[in-house]
């Protein structure tokens, strides 16, 4: 993979198993209701909408998704090692995006 990461590169290395969760995303996830299947799902219909090539210690990107159940997702997602790695998983606030969650908004 690039440093430029590629979200068909990411459905399929997380169809494969090659997916790391920290305890503390899994802990921030269950505090937003947001399950793992919901992550994979936003990965097969979501698009990247922020790269992160520099982001140590792997290249990331940001992800908008939506789950199963429609609510829209933002996933911070590395890869590296043979592994994509969830960073943070979190409902994007209106009130810094627009565009559908897409865009930032300037400050």
């Amino acid at each position: 993979m690039s440093d430029f990461l590629d979200i068909s590169e990411l459905v399929r290395e997380c169809d494969a198993g090659h997916i790391k969760w920290t305890a503390h995303t899994l802990g921030k996830m269950q505090e937003r209701n947001i399950e793992p299947t919901d992550v994979i799902h936003s990965f097969h219909n979501g698009a990247i909408i922020e790269h992160y090539p520099q982001a140590y210690p792997h290249p990331a990107c940001l992800i908008l998704g939506v789950t199963k159940a429609g609510r829209r997702i933002h996933v911070v997602a590395g890869f590296g090692l043979g592994f994509v790695w969830i960073i943070t998983v979190y409902e994007p606030d209106e009130n810094e995006w627009t565009d559908g969650f897409s865009v930032r908004k300037e400050k």
